[in-house]
């Protein structure tokens, strides 16, 4: 505005005073609402709401501080600057000249004979190494003042005739663009461009995970995994060609007797003991590597293949994001329909198992170790023995009984009595054991007890006092037809209320990532609906109407076009930080508008007719609005080509603000 201002022919001073002041109620305004366009993140919650909470805080820092910066530095710096006719005209001295002259001028014989040489020295010098920079800057003048008569040729040649046009059939340019943004709608409802709540990482980390029955062997767990790492090491091999010799494998460790799994910002499940072992392997940084985790890992699986024996085998990536599997949620029962609850979890993974690219399909049911399992017969009740007297009997001939404690100095020692170990290494020492009965007499525990060999459960789960089994699955990513919202959404209106119906006592409970992405998504909209609603009652204020700020909010959906072309050229899916971007534009955009319209009104005032002021208000305004935008496309470009590991989670953000 200020460079307008110039071409008016006003001073320096004065043109940066007056552009200053004409554009500073409109220039606040924009500021406030791309603020407002970043509020919406610290109301996501969850998980997520950690990963968004840094940026609008560093974001609205550095607005507050560059809106101080335009005000009040940027229009003193432009009051003290020339343009090139004045420059020109000027014909500021050289250094070497301004030595000459004093060399000249001086009287002094001595300071003419010493310290004038030395200063032409030292100018020569000073010319000498300051060349180059001459003639960069000189290259960087030509092109701007090119670039300047280019640009200006552009908009009085191009687009002002344009815009007047457009004003000669604005219904066609309304029908264009709304046309534009169902297009660009029916993209993402068609899945050219699919719609992912989370972006599928290239992990640094993954991980094989195999677990047998509990009461395993350390020895065959110990096979399992080494031949789980050999497989691995055999991929490795295989793919590095792909990767220009480069090895895709940087550090890997076995472990046998523990298995800890879970994404960062999950609930962490651990499984102990000598049938469970792991896997895990440091991938080479994205950057040196051409090969995504994904690829490795559905090779790594294939290459395993199944491992007899085992319960679990599962491959997967420890990377950033929502915790918990792609698909999870819990079905819940009272403890007396037990055998419904397993039932049904059987059944919902039959049907998982139909849908593409579906695998790993688990749940945390895991049967124990085996044990003896007593049942208190009729004769047993009828002979006046309770099952507390049969539970009590084994207990202390196995564990033992506590008979008296001995004082040995400071310490107090128990001593227990029990069978000695030769009998009790056997079920048929088990058999022998005699129960006391209420007439006195000693009966075998077979005659008194119904003895079951059976196998417990590793752990019971519960929530709000009832049985919980939670079913997981992961989804393949490298499968264009998987998609795991999908999964979820016909599951829970087609298959699970089938399955309540068919067991009324149960109840479900959806976790995982999906249920805690659509938590946030719900939480980024709440917020996204205050924002505009504290954007439009400051537009309101700022043009005295109700019908302009709906003008110039009208303009924010058509910044999906924009994004939705992006990820289409890209070949990125929309996620939510897709959507976040789309919140950030939504400031971004409302901010050229509001300039454009005050010109306008400023112009009306001033007795212009409406289609005369649009016209003249796009001319002045084309210049910033195309340098805005160029800058901050190339600000955030370098993010879009990133292909480092963290940069992964920003660049569908900057995807949707550059191209929208």
């Amino acid at each position: 505005n200020v460079y307008a201002h110039r071409l008016m022919g006003k001073s320096a001073l004065q043109a940066a005073i007056d552009g200053t002041i004409e554009v500073v109620p409109s220039v606040f305004s924009s500021i406030a609402t791309t603020i407002f366009a970043f509020v919406p993140m610290f109301f996501v919650t969850g998980v997520m709401g950690k990963f968004f909470a840094v940026m609008p805080l560093a974001v609205i820092a550095i607005l507050l501080i560059s809106l101080f910066e335009s005000i009040f530095i940027l229009s003193c710096h432009l009051a003290h600057s020339h343009d090139a006719e004045s420059d020109r005209e000027s014909s500021v001295p050289t250094l070497l000249q301004r030595a000459r002259r004093w060399r000249r001028d001086n009287s002094s014989v001595i300071l003419r004979a010493t310290l004038g040489p030395l200063l032409i020295a030292l100018a020569l010098l000073w010319d000498f190494f300051s060349y180059p920079f001459r003639v960069i800057g000189h290259g960087v003048s030509w092109v701007s003042q090119h670039f300047e008569h280019g640009l200006d040729r552009f908009i009085n040649d191009v687009y002002a005739p344009f815009v007047r046009n457009c004003l000669k059939y604005p219904a066609i340019v309304s029908a264009l663009a709304i046309s534009f943004l169902l297009l660009s709608a029916a993209i993402v409802k068609s899945g050219k461009v699919p719609f992912k709540i989370f972006p599928d990482l290239d992990a640094s980390i993954i991980e094989g995970v195999v677990i047998f029955p509990d009461g395993t062997p350390k020895r065959i767990t110990d096979d399992a995994t080494l031949r789980i790492e050999q497989a691995l090491m055999r991929v490795n091999e295989r793919l590095k060609p792909e990767n220009d010799g480069r090895d895709l494998v940087e550090l890997r460790f076995r472990v046998v007797g523990q298995v800890r799994s879970g994404s960062p910002g999950g609930a962490e499940q651990r499984t102990e003991g000598g049938h469970a072992g792991t896997v895990k392997v440091a991938l080479a940084p994205t950057e040196a590597r051409s090969i995504r985790s994904q690829r490795i890992v559905e090779e790594w699986r294939k290459e395993v293949g199944a491992i007899p024996g085992s319960e679990t085998l599962r491959y997967g990536t420890v990377a950033m994001g929502p915790g918990g599997k792609k698909i999870e949620f819990k079905l819940l029962a009272a403890p007396e329909r037990m055998a419904d609850l397993e039932a049904a979890v059987e059944e919902c993974k039959v049907q998982l198992a139909t849908y593409t690219g579906v695998f790993d399909i688990d749940d945390d049911s895991r049967p124990g170790k085996w044990e003896l399992q007593l049942q208190v017969r009729e004769r047993a009740r009828a002979l006046g023995v309770p099952l507390e007297d049969v539970a009590r009997t084994v207990r202390n001939s196995y564990y033992g009984d506590e008979v008296m404690r001995l004082q040995r100095g400071r310490h107090e020692v128990k001593l227990m009595v029990r069978y000695p170990q030769e009998e009790r290494k056997s079920l048929a020492d088990f058999d022998q054991l005699r129960v006391a009965s209420a007439d006195g007499i000693k009966r075998p525990i077979t005659e008194l007890a119904q003895v079951n060999v059976a196998r417990s459960y590793s752990e019971i789960n519960r929530v709000d006092q009832k049985r919980s089994i939670t079913i997981t699955a992961d989804v393949n990513d490298t499968n264009p037809n998987a998609d795991a919202t999908k999964v979820v959404d016909d599951m829970r209106t087609n298959f699970v209320p089938k399955l309540l119906a068919e067991y009324p006592g149960l109840s479900v409970r959806w976790e995982g990532q999906a249920e805690q992405s659509q938590e946030s998504m719900g939480s980024l909209f709440i917020g996204l609906a205050i924002s505009l609603l504290a954007t439009f009652v400051l537009l309101t204020l700022q043009f005295k109407s109700y019908v302009q700020p709906l003008i110039i909010m009208a303009v924010i959906p058509f910044g999906m076009v924009g994004a939705v072309i992006g990820h289409l050229v890209l070949g990125l899916p929309l996620t939510l930080f897709s959507v976040l971007g789309l919140v950030a534009l939504t400031g971004i955009v409302v901010n050229d508008s509001i300039v454009l319209i005050d010109f306008i009104n400023h112009r009306i005032d001033e007795g212009m007719s409406l289609s005369q002021a649009v016209a003249e208000s796009g001319v002045r305004r084309f210049r910033p609005v195309m340098l805005t935008s160029l800058t901050t496309i190339a600000g955030l470009f370098p993010i879009i080509m990133e292909k480092s590991f963290q940069a992964q989670l920003l660049i569908p953000m900057a995807t949707s603000i550059c191209f929208g």
